[in-house]
C-alpha cells in the first residue's frame, strides 16, 4: 500500500514538472508571436500614415530639375537621406544617386536638408542635376520614401 502511494506521488510530481515545462514553452512562443505581430502592425501603421505629394517638377537651369515635395501624411518622413529618386525620360527611368556634395551628371541633392526628418505639412525641394536636359521631352520622376510610400510626376520641359 505504501509503495502504491509512493508511485502515485512520483507520477503526480512528474506530471506537474512536465506540465510546467510545456506551459513554459507555450508561453515563450506566445511572447515571440506577440512581438512579431506588434512589429508588423507598427510597420503597417507607419506606411498607412505616411504620404507625400510631388507638387511640381520643372527645370530651374539648363542642367537642373527642381522637384518640390509636400508631406501630406500624418507622420513625419524619417531618414530623408534614404529616399530613392528615379528619374529620366519616359521608359528610360533610372535610380539617381544622392549626392549632397559636388553635383555630377545624374545626381540629386536637397536644396536645404530637412534633417533629420520632413515634418508633417512641410515642403522641401530637391535638385536633380542632368547635363543632358532636352526641351520638349517628357520626363518622369518617382520618389520613394524609406518605408516604401511613393509618388511620381510626369512633366515636359518647355521648348
Amino acid at each position: 500500500m505504501a509503495s502504491g502511494i509512493m508511485s502515485e506521488a512520483i507520477l503526480i510530481i512528474a506530471s506537474v514538472i512536465i506540465a510546467t515545462s510545456v506551459a513554459g514553452v507555450v508561453m515563450s512562443q506566445v511572447g515571440v508571436f506577440q512581438s512579431t505581430f506588434t512589429a508588423t502592425t507598427e510597420g503597417q501603421k507607419d506606411t498607412l500614415l505616411t504620404d507625400f505629394k510631388i507638387i511640381m517638377a520643372t527645370n530651374t537651369t539648363n542642367s537642373n530639375v527642381g522637384i518640390w515635395i509636400k508631406n501630406t501624411g500624418q507622420n513625419p518622413i524619417d531618414n530623408v537621406d534614404k529616399v530613392d529618386v528615379y528619374y529620366g525620360e519616359i521608359n528610360k527611368v533610372q535610380n539617381i544617386p544622392y549626392s549632397q556634395a559636388v553635383q555630377s551628371n545624374l545626381s540629386w541633392k536637397y536644396d536645404k536638408i530637412p534633417s533629420p526628418y520632413l515634418p508633417i505639412m512641410n515642403t522641401t525641394s530637391l535638385n536633380i542635376t542632368d547635363n543632358n536636359l532636352k526641351k520638349g521631352v517628357t520626363y518622369q520622376v518617382t520618389i520613394i520614401a524609406p518605408n516604401g510610400v511613393s509618388d511620381e510626376q510626369i512633366f515636359s520641359l518647355p521648348s
